[in-house]
């Protein structure tokens, strides 16, 4: 089983050599800005340690949540020369984050010299393109329940660092699962009546993995 949205480990055989060729090493605090929307996209982040999330904001104002980065993954993934839309998207630190930093365009020259990086380049946007079809079909058929459930039981089958605890707001669900935050907070009511959660400020501990299951989709 995959999250759609949740990429790790795929660059973590790389991980000394990155350390070698890192232009710097940052710590951010959650909810701090990584890269904010409107900022050209010229850097590069591997993950040490921490999440941190990507969200595209709409002409309208309205900011989409598409994805989650944990430890031992490279993103933005390489591309050469510039591509508008990318100033859209913004990455934002959801725990402390520890990253390593490349500049974009200089990593090209890595990617061209190191077959190996090479390859897993090519294997991480293939897999991007199959889990974003996936997501897709999920977002086209699944229930808002089951886009929040499969969300919550996914994350915290695919992560390891949670005690069962989902560290994001409604508001950041509402904006992740494409609801209004009224329909989240009415779908986490039905959870918190049915013993599957417990609501807190900005997180959500999950205290029946196996009930929680049995709202998701069945393809989960």
């Amino acid at each position: 089983m995959e999250l759609q949205y949740y990429f790790a480990d795929d660059f973590s055989a790389f991980e000394d050599y990155f350390a070698e060729i890192k232009s710097a090493v940052r710590r951010y605090h959650k909810n701090e800005p990584v890269n904010g929307f409107g900022e050209p996209m010229d850097e590069m982040y591997y993950i040490i340690s921490g999440t941190m999330s990507g969200s595209f904001i709409h002409e309208s104002g309205n900011v989409k949540t598409s994805s989650f980065y944990g430890k031992g993954y490279l993103a933005p993934l390489y591309f050469p020369g510039e591509i508008e839309m990318m100033q859209s998207f913004a990455f934002t630190a959801v725990t402390d984050l520890e990253v390593y930093v490349f500049n974009r365009v200089g990593f090209e020259r890595y990617v061209n010299t190191n077959p190996a990086l090479n390859i897993a380049m090519y294997r991480a946007y293939i897999k991007l393109v199959s889990l974003n079809g996936q997501e897709l079909a999920n977002q086209l058929f699944s229930t808002g329940m089951e886009k929040i459930c499969n969300f919550f039981y996914i994350y915290l089958k695919n992560t390891n660092d949670h005690d069962s605890r989902i560290p994001f707001s409604q508001q950041a669900i509402a904006e992740f699962v494409g609801l209004n935050r009224a329909n989240v907070a009415k779908y986490l009511k039905v959870l918190r009546e049915e013993k599957v959660i417990d609501t807190q400020r900005n997180h959500i501990m999950v205290i029946n993995m196996e009930k929680l299951r049995e709202f998701c989709s069945e393809n989960i």
